[in-house]
C-alpha cells in the first residue's frame, strides 16, 4: 500500500483509551489482512467521544501514528432492525 493510502473496515469496539481505540475488525482487503483485534491511534484525545466498547463501527485509517495505524474517521453502525 502506498504511503498516505487509507483503508476501510468494519468491526466491534473492544476498548476506548485516551489515545487509542481497540477494534475487532473484519478482513481488510486493501492490506490483505485477516480478521483481527488491534489498537488504532486516535487523531486527538477527544476524538470520537460518542464511541463506546461494544459499538459496531465502520472506520477509515492510514499507516502512521504511535500505534502504527491512525484512525481517520469512524461512524457507529445502526443496529439491525428487529422484525
Amino acid at each position: 500500500a502506498a504511503a498516505g493510502t487509507s483503508h476501510r473496515a468494519e468491526g466491534k469496539v473492544e476498548s476506548v483509551e485516551t489515545d487509542t481505540i481497540t477494534i475487532s475488525h473484519g478482513p481488510v482487503a486493501s492490506l490483505n489482512w485477516p480478521t483481527m483485534t488491534m489498537g488504532f491511534s486516535k487523531p486527538a484525545p477527544n476524538a470520537y467521544p460518542d464511541i463506546k466498547p461494544g459499538d459496531q463501527v465502520r472506520f477509515e485509517f492510514k499507516e502512521g501514528g504511535p500505534m502504527g495505524y491512525q484512525l481517520l474517521s469512524m461512524q457507529r453502525l445502526q443496529p439491525a432492525a428487529k422484525r
